[in-house]
């Protein structure tokens, strides 16, 4: 059953260790560029918002709530994201302890001829697992600004 998990994930125990925050921010990029739609989704809370400048939503803010209006966003990213060169820094995660949420921001310059630079400040929280009693980290908002 821990066939398909690395031994870094598995504590003593046998059970899977819970993720860190930065580790969610790198599976988010590296599902970005693998396309893989299902598994980003995945990531997120049921509720998560994302804000971004491209999306022209019902508030005129750019702001788009719950995974159905989230997931052509993504779509469109993934779409992007291809022959892209990216470069990802994380800012050390500042967690609120008065509601276990944690805030990461990740700096990520992008290259295809020219460089751009972009914020991603994603916050994190935990969601109850349906499946187990355990909580499971999760995206609950990004916000997307373009720096340079």
């Amino acid at each position: 059953m821990l066939d398909n998990i690395p031994k870094s994930k598995i504590s003593k125990r046998g059970r899977v260790k819970p993720p860190f925050d930065e580790d969610i921010v790198h599976e988010y990029f590296r599902l970005i560029r693998t396309k893989d739609i299902y598994r980003l989704l995945d990531l997120f809370m049921d509720d998560a918002t994302i804000h971004e400048p491209f999306s022209k939503s019902e508030d005129g803010n750019g702001r788009l709530q719950g995974k159905n209006a989230i997931e052509s966003f993504l779509t469109v990213a993934m779409m992007a994201s291809a022959g892209l060169r990216e470069e990802v820094e994380i800012e050390k995660s500042k967690v609120r302890r008065d509601n276990d949420m944690s805030k990461i921001i990740a700096y990520v310059t992008f290259e295809r001829g020219g460089k751009l630079q972009a914020k991603f400040t994603f916050e994190i929280s935990s969601e109850e697992n349906s499946n187990s009693f355990q909580k499971q980290k999760k995206i609950k908002s990004l916000d997307i600004q373009f720096v340079k």
